[in-house]
């Protein structure tokens, strides 16, 4: 029988495996041209601020007011 993993372990791994996402995705967006970011509706300034919003554990995709879904939702037509 496996023995479960103490929480600290478990947290800290979470917290490692994240932090090497976020670095990834860095990579990933940094390596990309000015027009892929823009069909993504990302600049290249913007970046940044995405990442350390998605290595927050806490932070859910719309964290910092509306989503842009929601904006085009309620803009009158």
């Amino acid at each position: 029988m496996q023995t479960p993993a103490p929480a600290l372990l478990t947290a800290v791994l979470d917290l490692i495996r994240n932090a090497r996402r976020v670095r990834l995705d860095h990579r990933l967006l940094r390596a990309m041209s000015e027009r892929e970011l823009r069909d993504l509706g990302v600049g290249r300034s913007e970046i940044p601020a995405l990442l350390s919003d998605a290595g927050a554990p806490w932070s859910a995709p719309c964290s910092r007011g509306r989503c842009a879904a929601d904006a085009r939702r309620a803009m009158p037509r």
